[in-house]
């Protein structure tokens, strides 16, 4: 979330969300509106989206998955030493081999942030159908893989055991 601050208080961003369904909004003003990640404002924001288009967030993500296909997502936690975490967090792409991410050619192996260049602190595999990301956790001992199939449920699976073997290997 650190990286949408300076951008909501700017004015260069009017929302900011999180996959644990945090947001922050700008006021029609552009001032910053809430600044907590607040689930609450998720909430309001749904009702708001159903009050005035008489459709509630699920049918318009239906309207999108009809339209764009189905993504599978899921973030798993894998039990990691801090050694390990240390690895994960220090691991770049050419210490990891993996030339196939579920059957699939890797088209990128990152380990900096494509639009302003910064270190997001893991390692993040991509190939056409799909990709993951792994980081270690700062509060627990845990690294997380996050990973994402444009195919289906199993592709997805997939994906997640290609990329704790790799992983796994690179400890």
């Amino acid at each position: 979330f650190k990286w949408f601050v300076e951008g909501l208080g700017t004015g260069a961003f009017g929302f900011a969300g999180e996959e644990s369904a945090g947001a922050s909004f700008l006021k029609r003003d552009g001032s910053v509106w809430t600044t907590d990640k607040d689930g609450m404002v998720m909430g309001l924001l749904a009702a708001e989206i159903l009050g005035r288009t008489g459709r509630d967030p699920s049918q318009l993500f239906a309207t999108l998955t009809a339209e764009l296909g189905v993504p599978y997502y899921e973030r798993i936690d894998v039990p990691a030493t801090p050694k390990q975490k240390s690895a994960l967090k220090a691991l770049g792409p050419d210490q990891l081999d993996m030339r196939q991410l579920a059957g699939e050619p890797v088209s990128a192996i990152r380990t900096r942030a494509p639009g302003n260049d910064q270190s997001f602190g893991g390692i993040k595999v991509e190939s056409e159908a799909g990709w993951f990301a792994a980081r270690p956790s700062g509060t627990e001992d845990v690294y997380k893989i996050y990973a994402e199939s444009f195919r289906d449920q199993n592709h997805l699976k997939t994906i997640q055991q290609d990329a704790q073997r790799a992983i796994a290997k690179a400890f």
